[in-house]
């Protein structure tokens, strides 16, 4: 059970908990099968697509947790970004998708606790999603990719935000939408709130015992702001 008394700072993941990431890179992805169109459909490249990119998460965020364990974490970035570059004729980079009712809640939020992203995508993309958003001016600090040694499941990024807040990382509760966000949480011994708006299952992000489980990110408003 999440305990509300002790929270005193919110760090929030941005793919699949800000962020409707998943759509957009199923839409990428679909866009990029189409160019076959005389092996495969429209309508089986759209279920291909969403396919390909629910199986690619999990085994994502291990190699990045690997490389970065083992200090290949600039190397597998580069790799990522040299991929992206491939699709980004796929893709509008500039219209990002914003997961429903996060603007709201994010301005409410900030009017009573210092907000914060640890996200492990590059820092470019992730300020240009909260400009965007117009939630960027909220957050006291951004945790990306390289902010520090090591990236979530490790605690670096969210002891790095909490620092940069001003409050201890044990009054810090991190919302995010999958096992790595969780054990982000874990391994900084903050509380945890799971999200299924995101690429989670809620069966795997039950397994690591988060604090709360919500259907989707807004609903941290009638949370921590009842009315």
């Amino acid at each position: 059970m999440l305990d509300n008394n002790k929270i005193k700072a919110i760090i929030f993941d941005v793919d699949g908990t800000l962020r409707d990431t998943d759509d957009e890179m199923v839409r990428s992805v679909e866009l990029f099968l189409l160019k076959f169109e005389f092996l495969i459909s429209s309508k089986k490249a759209q279920t291909a697509a969403r396919n390909i990119v629910m199986r690619m998460e999990n085994p994502a965020q291990v190699i990045l947790h690997y490389a970065d364990k083992w200090g290949w974490d600039k190397f597998i970035h580069q790799l990522i970004h040299g991929i992206r570059c491939l699709l980004r004729p796929f893709k509008n980079t500039k219209n990002f998708q914003t997961i429903e009712g996060i603007k709201p809640m994010i301005i409410a939020l900030a009017e009573r606790y210092p907000l914060a992203v640890a996200s492990a995508g590059d820092e470019k993309t992730v300020r240009a999603f909260l400009a965007q958003a117009g939630i960027l001016e909220y957050f006291t600090c951004v945790a990306t990719a390289l902010t520090c040694p090591h990236t979530k499941p490790f605690a670096d990024p969210l002891i790095w935000a909490a620092l940069q807040m001003g409050v201890e990382i044990e009054n810090c509760v991190m919302v995010g939408d999958t096992t790595v966000d969780m054990m982000a949480g874990k391994n900084a011994n903050t509380q945890t709130v799971a999200v299924l708006c995101g690429f989670g299952e809620r069966e795997e992000l039950e397994a690591l015992n988060p604090n709360l489980v919500l259907r989707t990110t807004a609903d941290l408003t009638d949370v921590l702001i009842p009315s």
